[in-house]
């Protein structure tokens, strides 16, 4: 009879624990899984048993990697009341962590799936739309996305914060030059933002991408083509200096684009001297077509506009002036293997983009200039084209 009666008492006292808060429940065991609800599987995250506790937040997790709608109610369950403080801080807590672990666990493989499943819908990925729009919709661009994610789970935000103006852009002065999340930031902004008068922003950013110490330097390739892509449609859509446009596309890689402006600036007898000198040194540099180049070459060599002046700071403190034809000497002294230095170049400066200053191929003086073109039709015939 005694028997009979704790078979029957038993079942009563385990429901009484699993409802009540307090010593009595971590003593009795976890009831199975199917006779609780989420509500108090999560009520059990701060049960005075660690067993439970542990068992409680194993299958809470379990259930969040289900369908879509069970993650969103556990995600709503899990969230913070507005209660201050809380009644029940361990249980806060508690919830806290839980949530974090299902929120970076359903962002890996949502993140997993935009990579590698086609039928993934894209749409859903927060901020992807708004960076494809400049970055491009490839793999490279997916996989610089993913990686900003991963490392700041709210990057995706961002985009919509900058349309709004609600969160000011990093400081160009402190952003790392591996730093493709913060850049990609930057540029994609002022290609959003691309007035039809440069302001200061775009003129300093225009200032960071020419110099090649400053503004981006990814390492991987892949990050590299994203922010060459990020860079031409910033040197499209930006009111800059077509000298500009052609320095930082030659720094990025904008290959096409710098070969059609060199070609419209060099087939216009009309444009300035320095746009003419800053287009022959890059598409020597790039060398997309090199009997095209030469020719360049041939038709500016008499050409006596000056295109620069420089003095010189340093005792005697002379002055240089650049012609259009030095620059065409210049490097058709360099295409033919022969060091311009060689021929009366003296004050030439390398450069790690055009391959020489512009304002270094000038003469101290016209005797000095006479001198080296007298040496032009002396110059030995050698096959043209190279670097």
């Amino acid at each position: 009879m005694h028997r009979l009666l704790r078979q029957w008492i038993s079942p009563v006292v385990l429901l009484v624990t699993v409802a009540m808060p307090g010593p009595l429940q971590a003593e009795s065991p976890t009831p199975p899984r199917e006779e609780l609800s989420m509500e108090l599987w999560i009520s059990l995250l701060a049960s005075d048993s660690y067993a439970t506790r542990k068992r409680s937040e194993l299958h809470l997790f379990q259930l969040s990697t289900g369908n879509r709608e069970q993650f969103l109610r556990m995600q709503a369950l899990l969230r913070p009341s507005s209660e201050t403080p809380p009644s029940d801080l361990e249980l806060y807590l508690a919830k806290q962590r839980l949530l974090e672990i299902i929120e970076a666990h359903r962002r890996e493989i949502e993140l997993d799936r935009f990579l590698y499943d086609p039928s993934f819908d894209h749409r859903t990925v927060v901020g992807w739309d708004s960076f494809r729009r400049h970055a491009g919709d490839g793999r490279d661009a997916r996989l610089v996305f993913v990686a900003a994610v991963k490392e700041c789970p709210d990057w995706g935000h961002q985009f919509d914060r900058l349309a709004d103006h609600t969160i000011a852009l990093p400081n160009l002065d402190k952003i790392d030059r591996q730093d493709t999340a913060n850049w990609s930031l930057v540029l994609w902004n002022e290609c959003e933002n691309a007035a039809k008068v440069a302001d200061k922003d775009t003129v300093r950013l225009t200032a960071t991408l020419r110099c090649m110490g400053t503004g981006p330097s990814p390492c991987r390739e892949h990050e590299q083509r994203v922010m060459s892509r990020l860079v031409g449609r910033y040197l499209r859509l930006a009111p800059i200096d077509l000298r500009d446009r052609i320095v930082i596309g030659l720094r990025y890689h904008c290959a096409e684009m710098i070969e059609s402006d060199c070609r419209r600036v060099l087939n216009d007898p009309t444009e300035s001297p320095s746009r003419v000198v800053t287009a022959m040194l890059a598409s020597s540099s790039l060398n997309f077509c090199p009997s095209e180049i030469d020719n360049w070459i041939e038709d500016y060599q008499d050409d006596s506009r000056v295109s620069h002046v420089w003095r010189s700071m340093v005792p005697p403190k002379t002055t240089h002036r650049t012609q259009v034809g030095d620059v065409a000497l210049a490097l058709k002294l360099h295409r033919d293997g022969i060091d311009p230095r060689t021929r009366g170049f003296a004050a030439l400066v390398a450069d790690p983009i055009l391959v020489f200053r512009p304002y270094s191929l000038g003469f101290e003086t016209e005797q000095a200039r006479a001198l080296a073109h007298t040496n032009w039709s002396s110059l030995s015939p050698k096959p043209s084209g190279g670097h």
